[in-house]
């Protein structure tokens, strides 16, 4: 008899602005656009939660809430950004896999090192630079989705 595999699920979370869904787009193929605030969306096996929900600690529940429905947490940091709203251990709130994407790593004014010390100061262990224009780290972040 042979079973059908179910695809596994992933969440992204970061801060407004910082790639979520060019990510969604360039993982899925899919035209995906974000649509409304502060609601969280589902692309398939994707979901996009609202900036905001990271942005203001008082929806840190809705987070948690929402992540029961991912197999891997994805949190999103923009190589550009000179500052991170993650605060620190901020994974220890999840039980799933976490990993951390540090997205736009071929902008200008990228810099990685920066970008992967505030995910490490979050709880990360496992980080992938990412380009959605690139697609750096896509063929990664597949591979995990398996």
């Amino acid at each position: 008899m042979h079973t059908k595999s179910k695809q596994k699920k992933m969440m992204f979370v970061g801060e407004t602005r910082v790639g979520k869904s060019s990510l969604i787009r360039a993982l899925s193929g899919r035209e995906y656009r974000s649509h409304r605030a502060m609601a969280v969306e589902y692309c398939g096996q994707f979901i996009n939660t609202p900036g905001e929900f990271l942005e203001n600690r008082r929806f840190y529940h809705a987070l948690i809430t929402a992540s029961i429905d991912c197999d891997i947490l994805a949190l999103v940091q923009d190589s550009t950004r000179n500052n991170s709203l993650f605060p620190p251990l901020f994974a220890s709130m999840f039980n799933r896999k976490i990993i951390g994407i540090i997205s736009k790593v071929d902008a200008t004014g990228a810099n990685t090192n920066r970008a992967e010390l505030f995910l490490k100061n979050a709880g990360i262990k496992e980080i992938i630079l990412s380009s959605s224009h690139t697609e750096t780290g896509l063929d990664s972040l597949r591979q995990l989705l398996l």
